[in-house]
């Protein structure tokens, strides 16, 4: 098997891949702006067999080629290619990568304002969090904060709905969640240790299926039905948690350094931010009909579905909302303002929507 590295000799590092020059645009006077092109090397978390590439990734890339005819191509490369899955940001960082396609809870511990961008515990649904991001500021705050502490410039890229627990024992409660090894990441893995007494690890997607069937874990959280679905997990253990109230939604970022975002031409720059915005709400349409199908796989399993106590919600729900306080407390001690900005905002929001909008149907 080639190795990374013998890869990378293969196919080259950053822009030069596409035959083109520094950020990965070709340069060229005011008469040649039309024949600027952008071609560059994506990497990504997820397999590629996995509905995180295949519902995301591959659509944008697809329709962007598409869009433009050709003169803007981001190549792909699966989770492992590139970079390991919990490394792809740095492999952007450090230029092994042009750009990624990842998702932002994989970074909480080095910013807690990803959380509100990865997958907040108790926050919100999928629907209230494209009006946040797209009509309530929140799209444009994580690119100032993408340029303000990474250098880099991030366009929101896929959301997708709830998730599931698939677990050894009944949950229904959060006492039920005390002394449990608990499969998580982001957010949710601190809250399971700070305010429930669980103890989470984190590992990648590849992994989860293997440690929760060999007991390495008594609980994981992955995805929703349709991936678990394909990753078996519903064979690995005898219980379904459903809803996994951890997280409501979830929303990868396409991200790339600042200098190469700003070199691109401005057609192009709208065609890529249209691509994604219209591959974020397709993404949503596509992964709720297929968690349907992955329902059905699911009900017609030997797993048991455990339907949680409204409390474990609420519960969840508050201690979100009481650690992004807590940290937002913290990084202003610091001098950092950014998690009070972001938190003020997302809570805002929520809050608004909660009060004002119970004249809409939820059924």
């Amino acid at each position: 098997m080639t190795s990374r590295r013998n890869f990378l000799k293969h196919v080259g590092t950053g822009a030069a891949v596409a035959g083109v020059a520094g950020a990965g645009v070709v340069a060229g006077s005011p008469a040649a702006l039309a024949q600027q092109s952008v071609k560059f090397r994506m990497t990504q978390f997820a397999g590629d067999t996995s509905m995180f590439y295949t519902l995301t990734t591959t659509p944008f890339v697809e329709r962007l080629k598409s869009m433009t005819g050709g003169k803007a191509e981001f190549t792909p490369f699966p989770g492992g290619v590139l970079a390991p899955p919990l490394e792809a940001y740095k492999a952007v960082e450090d230029g092994i990568a042009d750009a990624g396609h990842l998702t932002p809870l994989y970074i909480v511990n080095r910013d807690p304002v990803n959380s509100f961008y990865g997958g907040h515990p108790g926050g919100m649904p999928p629907e209230m969090m494209l009006h946040w991001l797209y009509n309530g500021g929140g799209a444009a705050l994580l690119a100032e904060h993408r340029r303000a502490t990474m250098k880099m410039h991030s366009i929101p890229l896929s959301i997708g709905p709830a998730e599931i627990w698939h677990s050894h024992v009944k949950i229904r409660t959060a006492a039920d969640l005390k002394g449990l090894k608990f499969r998580a990441a982001g957010a949710w893995a601190q809250i399971l240790n700070e305010y429930f007494g669980a103890s989470a690890t984190t590992v990648a997607g590849g992994e989860v299926y293997t440690m929760l069937e060999r007991k390495g874990v008594d609980v994981v959280e992955w995805s929703g039905p349709a991936e678990n679905a394909k990753t078996g997990l519903q064979n690995a253990a005898p219980y379904i948690i459903m809803p996994g109230p951890h997280t409501n939604a979830f929303m990868f970022e396409l991200i790339m350094p600042a200098a190469k975002w700003d070199a691109i031409p401005n057609d192009l720059k709208i065609q890529i931010e249209a691509a994604a915005r219209i591959a974020t709400t397709e993404t949503l349409f596509a992964w709720t009909v297929e968690d349907m199908k992955g329902m059905e796989i699911m009900r017609n399993s030997k797993a048991e579905f455990i339907t949680p106590e409204p409390s474990l919600t609420t519960d969840i729900r508050e201690a979100g909302r009481s650690w992004a306080m807590k940290r937002a407390a913290e990084q202003e001690a610091k001098g950092n303002p950014w998690m009070k900005r972001v938190s003020d905002s997302y809570y805002g929001f929520y809050d608004n929507w909660i009060k004002n909008a119970a004249y809409r149907a939820v059924d």
